[in-house]
């Protein structure tokens, strides 16, 4: 039996879960990757596997046709499954596995991170005294200011938590959700642009909400918004949150994730300094990774009957 590893949490750990694979009978296939694998180099692995321990990888209907009949499960380390192609998975059998809710509370205060990061400009403030200078720069406060969290599932639920805790009113926006199990203001996206002091999301990538925040979504919004993204650097038009910060429309942002990653070092973005920047990496609690890499491999060797 094989299993194709191709997340790069794993793959970072290669010895370790090369042990725990053969200790089960299972032969790994350890592919090189960089993030994740597209569609061709997915290709390239048709016919050969049993199982996918699977990242961000490009998952089309193509590539599970391919892989029948010999694969029986997809296994994705983490909870995005925007990647993969489930509608062709279910149509085809293959069943799809993640670990929802696993991130909520790594990611939602990662958030939170961020935000202050950006606002108060900590990192800027950091690099300053350290080259030197002493600055006495004065910045929005967040209590009193109103966070709107778009996509309220585990994640926004934590992120509006923890808003709370900073004093901060909560609204949300989810298609999915008529009413918030938290007690958060469910709204539209026009109410949302008009009353939101922060924006963050935390929303799965579709193709109905690709460049979400475009420059005609910013230009509504209020004057020195705040963003934040820990969800799919696809939901935000880079460029347009760039000129939307020379104008000062957005007066900081937090981004974990970009549409381009890793980021190019020439990115406009990465020149501001009321930008905080991270690798997508808010997951990175050791409770959270070593969570999501037990329910990974189980969801694998329950549907391979291991």
């Amino acid at each position: 039996m094989k299993v194709l590893v191709s997340n790069i949490m794993m793959l970072n750990e290669r010895d370790r879960f090369d042990a725990i694979l053969r200790d089960k009978g299972i032969e790994p296939v350890w592919p090189e990757v960089k993030q994740f694998m597209g569609e061709e180099q997915c290709l390239g692995f048709a016919g050969q596997v049993d199982g996918w321990l699977a990242g961000d990888d490009r998952i089309t209907r193509a590539v599970i046709e391919a892989f029948l009949p010999r694969l029986k499960v997809i296994s994705k380390w983490g909870t995005g499954l925007d990647s993969i192609d489930l509608a062709g998975a279910r149509d085809l059998g293959v069943p799809v596995c993640n670990s929802p809710g696993a991130f909520r509370d790594a990611v939602s205060e990662y958030a939170i991170g961020l935000l202050l990061g950006a606002s108060r400009r900590i990192a800027a403030t950091d690099r300053a005294v350290r080259a030197g200078g002493w600055p006495k720069g004065r910045y929005i406060g967040l209590t009193g200011k109103t966070m709107a969290v778009i996509g309220y599932g585990a994640i926004g639920q934590g992120v509006g938590q923890r808003a709370r805790g900073l004093g901060m009113t909560v609204i949300a926006l989810d298609p999915y959700m008529t009413q918030s199990p938290d007690g958060a203001e469910m709204v539209d996206f026009e109410t949302l642009k008009a009353r939101a002091d922060v924006v963050c999301l935390c929303c799965n990538l579709t193709p109905e909400n690709y460049h979400l925040i475009d420059a005609k979504a910013l230009d509504g919004m209020r004057d020195a918004v705040m963003i934040v993204n820990v969800a799919r650097g696809g939901l935000i038009d880079e460029m347009a949150l760039a000129a939307a910060l020379r104008t000062g429309k957005v007066s900081a942002a937090a981004l974990d994730v970009f549409e381009s990653e890793p980021v190019p070092g020439d990115h406009p973005l990465l020149a501001f300094d009321n930008v905080v920047v991270s690798s997508h990496n808010a997951n990175s609690t050791i409770q959270a990774i070593e969570a999501v890499h037990a329910n990974t491999l189980n969801n694998l060797f329950t549907h391979l009957g291991l």
